[in-house]
């Protein structure tokens, strides 16, 4: 039979960016917690709809649980739904402080259950590329890593996304993409360098975000923010043997948002014309092609957990990596208060 998921949450995240996937990693959506129960049902006949996480906590039916709700709910949610005996994927930020993760890793270890993170941009289509490219040692060794997150939302929103609370800034949103991505390429840093900034007018939150690292002689670069109504720069990579620049997001969000899933054809495939391009030195001269991305595929991270819970493989983001994500938010937030570099370690 198929596993069993419960979704505490029907906004965009689950609506959109959780439930088309299951399908395709062979998951049932068997419940949801939500105020809207006609939204569901108009999505899901015959799903389950309850009025309150702790209910569906309760759902014997369910196994895993996936948490799509504002982030500064994502602990206690976490430890609760272990405590009920299910698996649990929190979307991303994992937690709010590193403090809060090693509780959740303490709970997922003693009820024998996963605790994950929704880290679903390990499987953009670009990333993937970049990232065969780089293991190949097609690139060389990589000197310089400079990736974007940026798109434009000019005017503050009343949405949870915009007030102060713990959890919430663009350093927890984009940037938890931009730095799970590089602690995957490289590990963690020796040192990091953070700027967070309120850029618009009537701003809360820090929407503005610049991260600097160091690794040896490695320097990486993150970038994030909220005034980029060109937002096609993505990556400039460049190592000793080659580079590699990339114009444009991944394709999956902007599939998904207009309905497709991975099961439609063409799901995941970036068209020709938002091919990186790939130039490689071999000692006396330069050659350049446009590299053909790799098939975007955000369901393998449900894919992968599906196995995990089934046969006892690693889950698809160990919740240490989700920690140390975190770590590195706060020590980019501790740098840009005291206007300093942090050693890291």
């Amino acid at each position: 039979m198929a596993l069993k998921v419960g979704l505490v949450g029907y906004g965009l995240a689950g609506k959109v960016f959780h439930a088309p996937l299951f399908p395709a990693a062979g998951l049932d959506l068997a419940a949801v917690a939500s105020s809207d129960s006609a939204k569901v049902l108009a999505d899901h006949p015959g799903v389950t709809v309850h009025p309150t996480p702790a209910a569906l906590f309760a759902d014997p039916a369910v196994d895993l649980v996936v948490l799509a709700t504002p982030s500064p709910t994502h602990p206690a949610l976490m430890l609760e739904a272990l405590a009920a005996g299910k698996h649990v994927v929190s979307d991303k930020p994992f937690t709010p402080s590193a403090a809060e993760a090693d509780r959740v890793i303490a709970a997922a270890v003693k009820a024998g259950r996963i605790a994950t993170c929704f880290q679903n941009r390990r499987w953009d289509s670009d990333f993937l590329t970049l990232g065969t490219l780089i293991k190949s040692g097609e690139l060389g060794e990589i000197k310089s890593y400079r990736a974007h997150f940026e798109f434009y939302k000019g005017e503050v929103g009343d949405r949870w996304q915009e007030r102060p609370a713990p959890g919430v800034g663009i350093h927890y949103d984009l940037g938890a993409h931009l730095i799970d991505q590089a602690l995957q390429l490289f590990g963690l840093p020796d040192w990091i360098e953070g700027d967070l900034v309120i850029q618009r007018a009537g701003g809360e939150i820090a929407d503005g975000f610049h991260a600097r690292m160091g690794k040896g002689d490695l320097r990486i670069d993150l970038f994030g923010n909220y005034y980029a109504p060109d937002h096609s720069t993505r990556y400039a990579v460049h190592g000793t043997r080659g580079s590699y620049m990339k114009r444009f997001m991944d394709i999956q969000e902007d599939q998904l948002r207009s309905g497709m899933t991975p099961l439609d054809e063409g799901y995941g495939i970036e068209p020709q014309d938002r091919w990186a391009r790939v130039t490689t030195y071999d000692g006396s001269a330069a050659s350049a092609r446009f590299e053909p991305s790799l098939p975007g595929a955000h369901q393998q991270f449900y894919s992968l957990l599906r196995e995990a819970i089934e046969n006892g493989s690693p889950p698809p983001v160990l919740a240490e990596e989700a920690r140390d994500t975190i770590r590195v938010i706060e020590a980019i937030r501790e740098s840009s208060e005291a206007g300093r570099r942090v050693t890291f370690g």
